[in-house]
């Protein structure tokens, strides 16, 4: 049973990982997508021409807390692929750090939500940071939502046993 935990736990690691390089929000502009990664980079895309380019978002209300939770998405995706490779023992003694792990990992991405609505609403003085006409949450926060599900998961499975 424990090789079924293994996977859930591996499946967790590996999304995480592949959450914190891939774009957190995106936006749709009159003439252009912009992707935006947690780094502080953006990439665009040209809608009515074949203009590709990236730049870096200096603005460092947004980036602080972006380095932060791309840093505490690495660590626990990391630690989870780390631990579940010294065997099945090791795995049930630590369900209680992978069950706060995967709580983490959820509360992580709406709490970076919550802190770019907080910072554009009141640093930028605009109506909101999320919506029709703002911006859109992309790939990399649903992966992280799934990613922290699995190892909660995988944790309570091992509890049970």
């Amino acid at each position: 049973m424990v090789d079924f935990h293994f996977k859930l736990l591996f499946s967790s690691g590996v999304i995480g990982i592949i959450s914190i390089f891939t774009p957190v929000i995106f936006h749709i502009g009159a003439n252009f997508i912009y992707q935006f990664w947690l780094w502080g980079s953006v990439m665009y895309f040209g809608l009515n021409s074949n203009e590709i380019g990236i730049v870096y978002d200096t603005e460092i209300e947004f980036f602080i807390p972006g380095v932060i939770f791309f840093i505490i998405m690495l660590v626990i995706s990391v630690l989870i692929l780390f631990t579940i490779q010294k065997g099945n023992r090791m795995i049930e003694k630590l369900a209680k750090y992978y069950f706060i792990g995967g709580i983490v990992m959820i509360i992580s991405p709406l709490f970076l939500m919550i802190t770019w609505q907080i910072i554009y609403v009141l640093v930028r003085d605009y109506p909101t940071f999320w919506g029709t006409n703002y911006y859109w949450p992309s790939i990399a926060i649903f992966l992280q939502f799934l990613a922290g599900i699995l190892a909660v998961l995988a944790s309570l499975k091992i509890r049970d046993k």
